[in-house]
């Protein structure tokens, strides 16, 4: 028998005690779950919204431009669709255009922080996201 199947059939151990000792671990267990469910799909959203932005930019690029509008037009993706984003994380982001084998591409970076679970505790400091996009014109 277990350390853990010794201590639920011990008969001198009242049902609260048990409880006491086993509840928070449970429901530590099923919230960080959760929080972790939030984190992936934070993350997911994320990206999606750095690649549309990466492509939607990217239709601007042409090689007479001075890459401002390629900017601007990612830049206005990614406002729009952090508006529409309920309890959207914090974020930055970044576009700069970059030489991908000799051609013009346009990256996107955005840069998100969500707090955590008790307060930011666990992880310390929140969860820091991250999605990064290249896209070149056709």
């Amino acid at each position: 028998m277990t350390g853990i199947e010794r201590f639920l059939r011990a008969s001198s151990w009242s049902i609260a005690l048990k409880f006491a000792f086993l509840g928070p671990a449970v429901f530590l267990l099923a919230v960080g779950g959760i929080d972790l469910m939030a984190v992936n799909r934070s993350q997911d959203r994320l990206q999606t919204i750095a690649d549309g932005a990466a492509v939607a930019g990217a239709e601007a690029l042409d090689p007479a431009s001075d890459a401002a509008a390629a900017r601007m037009r990612a830049a206005a993706f990614v406002t729009a669709e952090m508006l529409q984003w309920p309890d959207a994380p914090a974020y930055e982001a970044k576009y700069e255009i970059v030489d991908r084998a000799g051609r013009r591409a346009l990256r996107v970076v955005l840069r998100g922080h969500r707090p955590s679970f008790l307060a930011n505790m666990l992880p310390p400091g929140g969860w820091h996201l991250v999605g990064d996009a290249n896209a070149t014109s056709a």
